[in-house]
């Protein structure tokens, strides 16, 4: 469960991600910077290795939204969508994207919506995974907004975005309070999630110029107001 919120800027992007769980599960690691072949890469993962958001030093960002909607099982034995973006995030663009991910065998995994944002294309893919078909679609370089809920994802869907549509974004850390806020009120559909046995348990934002990409993270629901931990990389120029 979660809320993804883009916004182009003139450098480049900004992408804010709240990551919404059950209050039992184990607490994500921080973000760190890793080496993956010729790329560096920096993520938060879970104790086991499952990534939901990651940035590399060619400038793009993979953000994974389970897609409740979809209510299909895949047959056979569950395989966690926190796999994907490993095998993907040391890829030099979306086009490389998009073959690793078209030979991927993804049969034994529940749906999933991965979003790919290339600043140096200035693109924005949305690849769908339904059990059955993977399809992408191309949403236009403007703000963006998607959801994911456990608890009926289609009421969430149409109550935060109509948050986000009358939400200016003007001023200093516009996605942040966003991403922080509890209009209509606080509760399972406020894009800051409080649930009894669910939460917002992070906040993250990356910040993407012609120079450099920085993830930060805040742990905990972002309405505390918790110190961010933040790790940026140099962009490369060869891509």
């Amino acid at each position: 469960m979660c809320t993804v919120s883009f916004l182009p800027t003139a450098a480049g992007f900004r992408l804010a991600m709240n990551r919404d769980e059950k209050r039992r599960r184990v607490a994500a690691l921080p973000p760190e910077i890793f080496a993956l072949g010729d790329r560096r890469v920096a993520y938060p993962r879970e104790p086991d290795g499952g990534i939901w958001l990651a940035v590399n030093d060619t400038g793009f960002c993979l953000a994974l939204l389970n897609w409740h909607r979809i209510e299909r099982e895949p047959r056979g034995r569950i395989e966690s969508r926190g796999g994907i973006i490993p095998r993907l995030i040391a890829a030099k663009d979306s086009r490389a994207i998009a073959r690793l991910l078209r030979g991927m065998s993804l049969q034994n995994v529940r749906p999933f919506r991965l979003l790919v944002i290339d600043r140096g294309q200035r693109r924005v893919t949305e690849w769908r995974w339904d059990v059955k078909n993977l399809a992408a679609r191309q949403p236009a370089w403007r703000i963006q907004h998607w959801f994911s809920s456990g608890h009926d994802e289609l009421r969430a869907e149409r109550e935060r975005a109509e948050i986000c549509a009358t939400w200016s974004l003007g001023g200093s850390s516009p996605l942040a309070k966003l991403h922080a806020s509890h209009f209509p009120k606080r509760g399972p559909f406020s894009i800051c999630m409080h649930r009894r046995d669910a939460a917002t348990v992070s906040y993250s934002e990356v910040v993407a110029t012609a120079a450099r990409i920085a993830l930060r993270y805040q742990p905990g629901p972002p309405c505390k107001g918790r110190a961010r931990i933040t790790r940026s990389l140099r962009c490369s120029r060869g891509r």
